[in-house]
């Protein structure tokens, strides 16, 4: 039960949009762009985003597996994020007692967040964009919640205009599109979905493509 937005996206490439990565001194506690609870991932390596990928993938299937609703679905991926059985929806932890899922919610919080403190959907897709040397400064895989932020998958990035121009036919291919994130800070980008599923789609293109082409030399097809 992977929730889907009935939202429209654009995947042409953004050519009258400021692009670059921002300078050091823009970037501070606050990160770029002036989002709450953000912080830089750093550079990434091929083989972590591909680690992220892959976890991430893994966890969304036994979240879409448990649950049958929308709000199911919101309550077990919650609870995922932040191992808290108490965020399962109410006696599922008491019916599934030796399920994965429940091992994972109930883990040691001093092991850490399986996906970096990063939400489902998302994380995979910020971790192949480090990868290949764009910015990530802020995501959201949008909640089934009047809190959310969001009403759709989005994660703000800056990015070097060849990078960009070398992801876009991915962004195309994969159901994603852009918008334009400039109000948050100069050179910020939007990369949106109508579902997790096309972000993860679109996080396996960019690493598999990154591994035979590089992103800032190959020709772009736009």
């Amino acid at each position: 039960m992977i929730p889907t937005a009935d939202v429209d996206v654009d995947p042409a490439f953004p050519a009258d949009l400021s692009m670059g990565l921002p300078d050091e001194d823009d970037v501070d506690e606050e990160g770029y762009g002036y989002f709450r609870d953000v912080w830089t991932i750093g550079a990434v390596d091929r083989e972590e985003a591909v680690s992220m990928t892959e976890e991430e993938r893994r966890l969304v299937n036994l979240v879409d597996q448990a649950s049958r609703t929308p709000a199911e679905y919101e309550a077990i991926a919650r609870a995922v994020e932040v191992g808290e059985l108490e965020s399962l929806p109410p006696g599922y932890a008491d019916q599934h007692p030796g399920s994965e899922l429940v091992r994972i919610v109930g883990r040691d919080l001093e092991d850490g967040s399986p996906l970096d403190a990063l939400e489902l959907g998302v994380a995979g897709l910020s971790y192949a964009l480090a990868s290949i040397g764009c910015f990530t400064a802020a995501s959201c895989r949008s909640h089934h919640s009047d809190n959310s932020w969001s009403d759709r998958p989005v994660i703000f990035f800056a990015a070097e205009r060849p990078t960009v121009e070398w992801l876009t036919p991915l962004v195309r291919e994969s159901g994603c599109g852009y918008a334009d994130g400039s109000e948050r800070a100069p050179r910020l980008l939007v990369l949106e979905a109508p579902s997790i599923t096309n972000f993860m789609d679109l996080a396996d293109r960019v690493i598999h493509q990154a591994k035979h082409h590089d992103p800032v030399k190959a020709p772009a097809d736009v």
